[in-house]
Order: C-alpha cells, then sequence, then structure tokens
C-alpha cells in the first residue's frame, strides 16, 4: 500500500466528517477567502531512520488546526468541543490509499491540543514503517500537493 499526504488527509477528513458537521476540511492551510469553521493538515516535522528487512520508520508530525469565525459567541466552546472530538476519534483512524485497497487502522501518538489566537491546534505523530519506494511516493506528494478535501 503506497502512503501519500493526500490520501492522508482524505482519511482524515471522512473520519471526522460525521461528528463535524458544517466544517470545511482543506488539506493545505493556504485557503483564502474559505469561511469557518474549517480544519486544514499541517505537517510539523519529519525524522526517517532504518530499520530492519530493509523498512524505515518515517515519524511525521502533524497539526490539525481547527478555525472557528472569529469574535463569535461560543467560539471557545466550540474549539472545546472539536478538540474533544478530535481525542475520540484519532487514537487509530482508517487510513484509504488512493488505489483503493482495503483501509488499514493507523495509531497515532503523542497527541495534545492547545488553543491559541482563536485557534485550536491538534497536533499529533504518525510512526510508518515504509519501504524505500513507499517513502519516495509519499515525498513526492508531499512537494507536489496543492488540493481541497471537502467531507
Amino acid at each position: 500500500m503506497n502512503f501519500t499526504f493526500p490520501a492522508l488527509s482524505r482519511s482524515l477528513a471522512d473520519c471526522l466528517a460525521p461528528d463535524l458537521p458544517g466544517v470545511r476540511f482543506f488539506a493545505d492551510p493556504a485557503q483564502q477567502g474559505a469561511k469557518p469553521p474549517m480544519l486544514f493538515l499541517r505537517q510539523t516535522h519529519a525524522s526517517i531512520s532504518p530499520q530492519t528487512g530493509g523498512r524505515l520508520l518515517r515519524k511525521l508530525g502533524l497539526d490539525l488546526v481547527y478555525l472557528e469565525q472569529f469574535n463569535r459567541l461560543g467560539a471557545d466552546s466550540r474549539l472545546q468541543e472539536a478538540a474533544d472530538v478530535l481525542d475520540l476519534r484519532l487514537e487509530v483512524f482508517p487510513y484509504r490509499s488512493a488505489t483503493g485497497e482495503e483501509p488499514v487502522l493507523l495509531r497515532t501518538y503523542d497527541r495534545s491540543w492547545e488553543i491559541t489566537d482563536s485557534a485550536l491546534h491538534y497536533k499529533f505523530q504518525l510512526r510508518l514503517r515504509l519501504t524505500a519506494a513507499e517513502d519516495a511516493a509519499l515525498m513526492r506528494s508531499i512537494q507536489e500537493l496543492n488540493m481541497e478535501v471537502d467531507p
């Protein structure tokens, strides 16, 4: 199974959409003119280390950013409610590749969240064991990423 950033974004949107109705999900933070509430995915860091059997361990740091309408009554409460949804839904979530294979469950690590500047930042890490070919596909997809995912 190939792991790509666009497929990861779609998988997260599919997982979260039922519990966050009316929230638009974007795979990239550069969505000028989009109206909140919205959620977008950012990669914060990555590292790679060799594993046995010719495999690689890629650690991806991710930040799901949830934005509400600025200065609306109850916005902080809605941000906290969104954090609760993310806590419940993101311990493990189904990842579906673009090739249509059966989904696999991905576990998240080091989950934490904070509200700063009227935005919820839900940070977590994925630890992916990949072959060199899968890692090359992931890096190519991150570099080419410029898309929107609407659940």
